[in-house]
């Protein structure tokens, strides 16, 4: 009877050793102490190595927030960039200008690609933001004609980002569900810049 008790006693110490290196393990891993001090209580080796094979959450974590930080980071330098270029070719036009009247000659007439002011500067969507048709509209399935042809079926986000390339302009015909017919694409709010 004493050596029954004896192998139950050690079983039983046996089975708390591993649920408590289960459980620490799980811990440094970012999951659930206690359910997993269960697991190895119960299961002793195989709890072990499940938990040993799983992966760290608290690193997965710290990578994501790293991840995160850089491309808030890289967002900023992207606006940076494209303010310093849109101030450069504003820059740029104003000598432009300046020079043409000095010299009382019009370049923007003589050399239509010096034309700066006339094209339409893309506003890029930086990534993370989020491209939402205005209310009432649907996001999919707008159509449009280009050179006398209909295209389409495309996505609100596609339309959007051609608008602020310039590649369609406020006076392309556009339609989608809803619509009683085709309109010009500056009617559609918020498509365009501003």
């Amino acid at each position: 009877m004493g050596n029954d008790s004896s192998v139950l006693l050690f079983q039983l110490i046996i089975a708390l050793v591993f649920g408590c290196i289960t459980a620490g393990i799980a811990s440094s891993k970012g999951r659930n102490a206690v359910g997993w001090f269960f697991l190895g209580f119960f299961f002793g080796c195989i709890g072990l190595i499940i938990v040993s094979c799983l992966s760290n959450l608290k690193e997965e974590a710290a990578k994501w927030a790293t991840q995160d930080i850089e491309q808030r980071r890289l967002r900023e330098q992207l606006r940076q960039e494209q303010l310093k270029t849109e101030a450069l070719r504003q820059h740029t036009v104003a000598r432009l200008d300046l020079h043409d009247e000095h010299l009382g000659m019009d370049t923007k007439q003589a050399a239509p690609a010096l034309n700066l002011t006339m094209a339409p500067r893309p506003q890029l969507l930086l990534p993370g933001q989020q491209v939402t048709p205005p209310p009432g509209y649907p996001s999919t399935e707008w159509y449009l004609v280009e050179n006398g042809n209909q295209q389409g079926p495309y996505a609100y986000a596609v339309l959007h980002s051609r608008a602020r390339q310039g590649t369609i302009s406020p006076a392309t015909m556009v339609w989608v569900a809803g619509m009683k017919d085709w309109q010009p694409a500056g009617r559609i709010p918020n498509l365009f810049p501003s």
